[in-house]
């Protein structure tokens, strides 16, 4: 069985997730990362997963890497792919195959893939774009010949350094204005559970990850930040963002 396990707060990182699963055949069943309520699951030797994320401050976002490690792997192959703003994946890569390997899962294969910034929204907002899925699906044509191989060993070398980059959590918190409804479909499909219902205007900023979500689904675009405060962020980080970042395959040695 094939199985895609995506965390995508606003759909960028699940376009890439869409590229990769179209380059396997077969039944696929996709697992959502971003749910809190996500149910454990073990999985058979002969399954191959998927795992696409979103990243995060250079890491594997918080409600992904608790959802995963409700999986258990009993020797299940999964390829690693991690979708960045155009910036770099610092060491998500690493501490996604930590987490697999730690839950049984046997990573065979990794991808760096870009996608438009789900808050700088001017960094590449055509991205994925044709060249993108072109080369991904080159990608995943050569996974699925290492596959065939049947290897015994799929030995990775990864960027990304322990300990991992701490994460100090961006200052930037989505938050409802005066065009607010009330509806609660952002407090509903908050990932960090940080948007009370009884109140979806306001924000828990203890807990928000600013992944976008509210601010993709608000049903009448009533949650932002300031756009100056936006501005002064793009701003901050543009000399890190320039140019058009590659996508990268990793295979073993």
């Amino acid at each position: 069985m094939m199985y895609e396990l995506v965390f995508s707060a606003t759909g960028r990182t699940a376009k890439i997730a869409d590229i990769l699963g179209g380059g396997f055949e077969g039944e696929k069943h996709r697992l959502d990362l971003s749910d809190p309520r996500m149910a454990a699951q073990a999985f058979e030797a002969e399954d191959f997963c998927i795992l696409t994320v979103s990243v995060y401050e250079g890491r594997v976002p918080k409600p992904a890497a608790e959802n995963l490690k409700k999986l258990t792997g009993n020797g299940a192959k999964v390829l690693l792919a991690a979708v960045f703003g155009n910036r770099a994946v610092d060491d998500c890569l690493l501490e996604m195959q930590e987490i697999m390997v730690q839950q049984g899962f046997v990573p065979v294969a990794a991808i760096e893939a870009v996608a438009q910034h789900s808050i700088l929204t001017q960094v590449e907002p055509f991205r994925p774009d044709h060249a993108d899925r072109t080369e991904l699906q080159t990608f995943t044509a050569q996974v699925a010949a290492l596959l065939e191989e049947n290897r015994t060993d799929y030995s990775l070398d990864l960027p990304g350094k322990m300990p991992y980059v701490e994460m100090g959590g961006i200052p930037l918190q989505p938050k409802g204005n005066r065009k607010c409804i009330g509806c609660g479909l952002c407090a509903q499909k908050c990932p960090m559970q940080a948007i009370p219902s009884d109140a979806p205007a306001q924000t828990d900023k203890t807990r928000c990850i600013t992944c976008m979500r509210c601010v993709e689904l608000c049903p009448v675009h009533a949650r932002d930040f300031h756009p100056l405060l936006q501005k002064a962020a793009y701003l901050m980080m543009r000399s890190k963002m320039q140019g058009r970042k590659p996508n990268k395959l990793y295979l073993p040695k």
